[in-house]
């Protein structure tokens, strides 16, 4: 993505921070016949004590695209973070044009599939536990013909991270000033405006 140098967002705690609020994810490869094609999935991050970390998630098996991505060698991930409208209102000069704040991740990876009941169960219960913790006990207590029902009608899958790149648009090449008019504009903005403020102080904007 277009990512200047002022917007990048290089702290990997704070992409990973975006990813948990805002997990809904588009998984964009290629399909059998080369076009692009993309799926939209929540996903949640995984690492390993090496250093090395991953995405998982599941889908239909009725959707193709577990099996055209798994014969790639890379696929995109794009997960979409807080956004608004910012008015050159909000600014010193009238010779201001209006503009879209906004926080972005691209992950790119090789997805592996995971197909084994055993082990997407685990994965379903990692997914839960982050999502709501709550349902755990009602899902281990559906008949077990049923979960294997659920689970056959489904393909769990991770996503080892090979590169990942994140930008945080946020006013950052604007005036103080303007960024303090822009910070009283979002606290008049409702649950989106305080999500773009908590990202504003994240990154001491």
């Amino acid at each position: 993505m277009y990512n200047p140098p002022q917007f990048r967002m290089q702290d990997l705690a704070l992409a990973r921070q975006l990813i948990a609020e805002h997990p809904l994810a588009l998984l964009i490869g290629p399909d059998a016949d080369g076009h692009s094609f993309a799926s939209h999935l929540p996903l949640s991050w995984g690492a390993d004590a090496a250093g090395g970390w991953w995405l998982e998630g599941h889908m239909a098996r009725a959707n193709p695209q577990h099996a055209w991505l798994a014969a790639q060698p890379e696929l995109l991930v794009v997960f979409s973070g807080p956004g608004g409208y910012v008015s050159p209102r909000l600014y010193d000069t009238q010779l201001s044009v209006p503009t879209w704040n906004y926080l972005a991740l691209h992950v790119r990876g090789r997805l592996e599939l995971v197909d084994e009941p055993l082990a997407k169960d685990r994965l379903l219960k990692r997914l839960i536990a982050q999502h709501e913790p709550e349902y755990a006990a009602q899902w281990m207590g559906l008949p077990e013909d049923f979960q294997h029902k659920l689970l056959a009608a489904i393909v769990g899958f991770r996503i080892h991270v090979r590169s990942w790149e994140a930008k945080a648009k946020l006013s950052q090449n604007r005036a103080a000033g303007e960024r303090a008019r822009l910070r009283e504009h979002y606290a008049r903005e409702g649950d989106n405006g305080a999500q773009l403020l908590r990202w504003m102080d994240r990154l001491g904007i």
